[in-house]
């Protein structure tokens, strides 16, 4: 579901969500990168969405039957109809001159279309490059045109964030294409996640190593300093800044283990009324010292891990009390129906997030206001546990000043009334 007023969108990735221009936030390349700038799509699936939606079949692929024969493309789909990963077949559109000026689709097994939410009358609507329109006069279509010439199979990585046609592609992909009769089959092996985890352990590594050598340090400077004073008991400022060094070093050690975590879910119906009920009594002290007025609207049951998704609620409203400014703070926890999901929705009116950094906001160890105590991790254990649930979460800015954090979670069949 796309939110109704969307002044700045931006997902955890920083991918733009529909409403933001495609050009103004994107995603970390990985090899290549396929992106239509300026343009928006008119629906760009969330997680949970494009594991629901279920494709109708492209029907028959004549072509397919002049190679292989009616036996062998029935054969031909029957094995790839079942396969996890996304397969499609092109055929060459050639010139006068007898030279492949575009491709046309062929057979799209049920990842390919579930995957990229492709309606059944994309084959006989587009070719290839009015579908796909970053593919012209790329690389990628001169490797195609090569693979179908030569039969030099054409292996690499790419990264899509674009429409396709009446449907959208977004992620990273392991990239094989082969020669089929005078076409070529493709098939796509999703590796976003994998990418995603080894730039957020790369970041784990970087990051631990200087955040952890900091504390380390002052540790390490203290115990001098009571060593060059063998004979006389350590003073009271000495200890105390011995304690909060220690106790930074903890901290950093604990979010580190929370996020691993974070991805291990049970299964349960969860009444998120109830438990915004428990993350406002435990939040209570901070809401008062910061004289915070929290509203929270009616929130609907849903599956999910009550533990986790009461750990997201609290993390941002308690990020909301964090980040406040001069004005007196308010809090809206609010949700509202989608076609197949929930969107749970936590404003406040607080000092906001610049453009530049709501893309980033939710990696591992992000510190937007550095002058603000805190890890880094809260955002990033969010963005996990959202979509360990199947869903997916972003930021907007508020109108008036403020951010909106926003996360989708599946719909069940019934809810709270």
């Amino acid at each position: 579901m796309v939110p109704p007023r969307a002044p700045s969108f931006w997902d955890a990735h920083g991918s733009p969500v529909p409403g933001l221009p495609a050009g103004e936030a994107g995603l970390r390349p990985y090899g290549d990168v396929h992106r239509s700038p300026g343009v928006v799509p008119s629906y760009s699936p969330g997680v949970s969405e494009a594991a629901q939606f279920e494709p109708e079949p492209w029907g028959d692929d004549p072509r397919l039957v002049e190679v292989l024969g009616s036996q062998g493309a029935a054969g031909f789909r029957t094995l790839l109809d079942g396969f996890p990963e996304a397969v499609g077949v092109l055929w060459a559109i050639r010139d006068e001159g007898d030279s492949i000026v575009d491709f046309a689709f062929g057979y799209g097994n049920p990842a390919m279309l579930r995957g990229f939410r492709l309606p059944a009358e994309t084959r006989d609507k587009y070719t290839l490059l009015e579908a796909l329109a970053p593919m012209r006069g790329s690389n990628a279509f001169a490797a195609y045109v090569e693979v179908c010439d030569t039969g030099r199979a054409f292996v690499n990585e790419v990264h899509y964030d674009t429409p396709f046609g009446d449907g959208y592609m977004l992620g990273t992909f392991h990239h094989r294409v082969a020669k089929l009769g005078d076409g070529i089959v493709v098939f796509l092996h999703d590796v976003t996640e994998e990418r995603r985890m080894q730039s957020e352990l790369k970041a784990y590594a970087d990051v631990v190593a200087h955040d952890l050598s900091a504390p380390l340090s002052g540790i390490a400077l203290l115990v001098t300093a009571l060593e060059l004073r063998p004979g006389e008991p350590p003073s009271a400022e000495i200890l105390q800044e011995l304690r909060a060094t220690t106790g930074r070093a903890r901290g950093l050690i604990d979010g580190v283990l929370d996020y691993a975590r974070s991805g291990e879910l049970t299964r349960d119906r969860v009444a998120l009324q109830d438990v915004m009920t428990e993350v406002c009594a435990d939040l209570r002290a901070e809401l008062d010292d910061a004289g915070a007025s929290l509203v929270v609207g009616e929130l609907p049951d849903v599956e999910g891990d009550p533990r986790q998704l009461r750990r997201v609620l609290q993390n941002l409203v308690a990020n909301a009390v964090k980040f406040r400014s001069e004005r007196p703070l308010e809090i809206e926890v609010s949700a509202q129906r989608g076609s197949r999901e929930w969107v749970v929705s936590v404003r406040d009116n607080g000092i906001g997030i610049g453009r530049e950094d709501a893309g980033h906001v939710f990696d591992m160890f992000s510190r937007v206001t550095p002058n603000v105590d805190g890890t880094g991790i809260g955002l990033a254990i969010c963005r996990r546990v959202v979509e360990a649930h199947g869903g997916h979460i972003w930021v907007e800015s508020a109108d008036g000043g403020g951010s909106v954090f926003r996360f989708t979670l599946p719909a069940g069949d019934e809810t709270r009334e």
